[in-house]
């Protein structure tokens, strides 16, 4: 299992993440992976000062640089991390069912949206209910 954010996500995610209450096992993964989220934002932080700094003060070039950047995905995956995905991902599945009584709003929305999405959890009811994800 893998999941890619796009760069523009990663802070909502991890302040999403954060904000869960959490205990147990879910906790310490959901700590794990926001962790392992914020070390990637670290990078991305400097190479989006990098790019700005390079554009020499052109805002079309800074622009246009700034909206490639932020499309593009950082990855989380395998190895060490598949129990920590897993966890995180039934996490997701359980306040994203249809009887939870979450609510969602603003960038929390986005960030629910976004693992909801990588993690495949609507083409899991998709086959559930025998349609073609």
């Amino acid at each position: 299992m893998k999941i890619e954010i796009e760069n523009i996500n990663i802070a909502k995610v991890i302040n999403f993440l954060d904000g869960l209450s959490l205990k147990g096992l879910n906790s310490i993964h959901r700590t794990n992976f926001s962790r392992k989220l914020s070390e990637k934002l670290k990078v991305v932080v400097e190479n989006e000062k990098q790019l700005i700094e390079e554009a020499n003060g052109s805002p079309k070039k800074q622009k246009e640089w700034l909206e490639k950047f932020y499309k593009e995905k950082i990855v989380i995956d395998g190895g060490d991390s598949q129990t920590m995905l897993q966890s995180v991902k039934s996490v997701i599945k359980e306040i994203t069912a249809e009887d939870s009584e979450h609510e969602f709003n603003g960038d929390n929305a986005y960030a629910v949206a976004c693992l909801y999405e990588e993690f495949g959890l609507g083409e899991e009811t998709n086959n559930e209910k025998g349609e073609e994800a």
